[in-house]
């Protein structure tokens, strides 16, 4: 050490004095001078003052202007590591069927001859500059192509590809991994990436990187190409027919991929185009087998706007791991979570509420069939939205169109505001102590004619509900409602969910065996059937027991707003919206004052008997 310290102080301080090494054993004498030639060391010079002089002569003494092969090389690796961080963990060669991780795939592009014509051509600092060139040198190098496909049988796992690559092994098994690698590099492609062979299931941080991933991998993509094993023929009706739509996974890659191509069972290609997405018969074959409009088959961009919607368009699919009916939804909208198999539907309902903790959409509690396990105000599984949302005559859900209003209904509505502006002329008699101690009426008794909608009074409600015995809530009034609309629900840590209601006493409650079905009667509501798989308590109204069931309409903000979700809409319209027919809950009380909402195979839909009054309010009920 001390020999090494002092011939480094010799040559910094005086380029002129030669360091001696020390004595060279003879059988070391030839490697010495292969490795002399091969760095082009001249004969006295050590290697120690070699190396310093190269440094010096290509970092310090360059011309103006001119930059190093290292500075060069250090920018190609900063332009690939950004190009990398975006790429799956691991992808096939489809050169030599070996698979290689992300981090080794710099080293095999140091090997090409792209990399090599980089490294002449730049020179100059100008030139390095230009970020944007070196990318556009280097991003076609690591362009890959990816597999779209429904597993069937003994698929090969990573451990199986041995390292002597894919194309050594002939088993029908490999088949599929075979035949993408040949796919894509006839279209030029150096890598491929199928979700079987290029995970490591074996280690739980790659599972969750590559289930959080996995959108933004098939949207980076250069090619996707979605191998149908069951069909044989180029045809809109074989198309229709194939699994393939029926999986989870499926629809992610769908709709994440910017081109697509078909391939058939025999893997030649459904059509020769090299995009699938433009052409017209199968976009109209693809947009007609998932539901899912054009606009969004042909770009799609992930977010949590219309939350139902998507949703319906995973209703039909299936996975193989129940949690996996989540998972596969996270990149639709957006968003990542933790991976955790055996949480069962857990899973499904942390999506949920999710969803609804960035959304606040009312639509999201209007579901059939099995309730979640966490909580019975959440569902189970997407197949709990196969209904359209429930849409009333005066409002827009999820872009429907508005209905035109009717002669009649507009009449009505022309009437009541009349009937607005008199009450507020009127309001002088109140403030001098004149009030008669009833509601001024908008039934049309007064000296104008009108249609009739109800007549009540302050202190009596049109519903014979005792809400204050038998509902002990604290509510919010219509008037309230408008002034400060509350949110459809509120969650808590508990998961616990708070949902504000119009709520109604159930009086009756009968079993029909013909129809298999229950005929209800609650206060205020035109009787109404539901369809359950759970055995409830029956009763009449004599013998009824005290809230024990309640039929509840969860309240919806877009009903105190007009078309365009921006302006509060006036009383009597909102009485009339609350007239028309609504999705409703049931919900049984449990022993801690919360409540359990029941199970239903068919949408409630209900109705009020009458118009209901300004002392008509939302309470705030604890479901679990």
């Amino acid at each position: 050490m001390l020999c090494r310290v002092s011939a480094y102080h010799t040559i910094k301080g005086s380029r002129s004095i030669c360091y001696q090494p020390p004595h060279v054993p003879a059988h070391l004498k030839g490697v010495i001078v292969n490795l002399r030639k091969m760095f082009r060391i001249p004969d006295g010079q050590s290697s120690v003052e070699s190396f310093y002089s190269a440094r010096d002569d290509e970092e310090d003494d360059l011309p103006p202007g001119r930059v190093s092969k290292q500075q060069v090389k250090q920018a190609i690796q900063d332009v690939a590591d950004s190009i990398l961080r975006d790429m799956p963990l691991r992808l096939l060669n489809t050169e030599d069927g070996k698979i290689y991780a992300r981090s080794a795939l710099v080293t095999k592009f140091e090997e090409s001859e792209r990399f090599r014509s980089i490294l002449r051509l730049t020179t100059t600092k100008s030139a390095l500059e230009q970020k944007q060139y070196i990318f556009e040198v280097v991003k076609p190098f690591f362009e890959y192509a990816m597999l779209s496909h429904r597993w069937e049988g003994d698929e090969p796992g990573f451990k199986d590809i041995p390292q002597e690559g894919v194309y050594t092994l002939s088993t029908p098994r490999f088949g599929k991994v075979r035949n993408l690698c040949d796919k894509a590099r006839s279209r030029k492609f150096r890598w491929a990436w199928i979700d079987t062979c290029c995970i490591d299931q074996g280690s739980s941080a790659e599972v969750q990187k590559s289930i959080s991933s996995m959108f933004s991998w098939y949207r980076g993509s250069a090619l996707t190409i979605i191998y149908l094993s069951d069909v044989v023929e180029s045809s809109s009706q074989a198309l229709l027919l194939s699994e393939w739509f029926r999986r989870g996974w499926t629809l992610q890659e769908l709709l994440a991929a910017k081109v697509i191509q078909l391939y058939k069972k025999d893997w030649t290609p459904f059509s020769p185009e090299s995009n699938h997405k433009d052409v017209a018969d199968i976009l109209d074959a693809l947009e007609f087998a998932t539901g899912i409009q054009r606009s969004y088959l042909k770009f799609y961009s992930p977010s949590v706007e219309h939350p139902r919607m998507k949703l319906r368009w995973a209703r039909n699919r299936v996975t193989k791991e129940k949690e996996d009916e989540a998972y596969c939804l996270m990149g639709i909208f957006g968003f990542t979570m933790s991976v955790t198999y055996g949480e069962g539907d857990h899973a499904f309902s942390r999506l949920l509420m999710e969803i609804m903790r960035r959304t606040g959409d009312a639509t999201l509690l209007d579901w059939i069939g099995q309730p979640s396990t966490l909580n019975s105000c959440l569902p189970s599984s997407p197949s709990c939205f196969s209904n359209a949302p429930f849409a009333t005559t005066e409002m827009c859900f999820d872009g429907l169109p508005h209905p035109v209003l009717s002669f009649a209904l507009a009449a009505k509505v022309v009437y009541v505001f009349k009937k607005a502006i008199r009450r507020a002329r009127n309001s002088s008699r109140v403030r001098n102590g004149r009030n008669t101690g009833q509601e001024l009426s908008v039934d049309g008794s007064d000296e104008d004619e009108g249609p009739h909608i109800a007549r009540t009074t302050s202190s009596q409600s049109i519903f014979s509900l005792r809400r204050s015995t038998s509902l002990p809530f604290e509510g919010i009034p219509l008037t309230r409602l408008l002034e400060k609309p509350p949110r459809p629900y509120t969650l808590n840590a508990e998961i616990h969910i708070t949902v504000p209601c119009f709520v109604h006493e159930v009086l009756s409650l009968y079993f029909t065996p013909v129809s298999g079905s229950y005929s209800c009667r609650a206060d205020g509501i035109q009787p109404f059937s539901l369809v359950t798989c759970e055995k409830l308590e029956t009763f009449t109204p004599d013998h009824h027991p005290s809230s024990r069931y309640l039929l509840a309409r969860t309240w919806d903000p877009r009903l105190s707003y007009d078309s365009s979700n921006v302006y509060h809409i006036t009383m009597p319209l909102l009485r009339q919206r609350l007239k028309n027919q609504f999705f409703a809950i049931l919900l049984e009380r449990l022993r801690d004052g919360r409540f359990r909402r029941v199970s239903t195979g068919e949408r409630i839909v209900a109705e009020l008997e009458r118009f209901p009054p300004q002392t008509y309010g939302v309470r705030f009920l604890h479901l679990q």
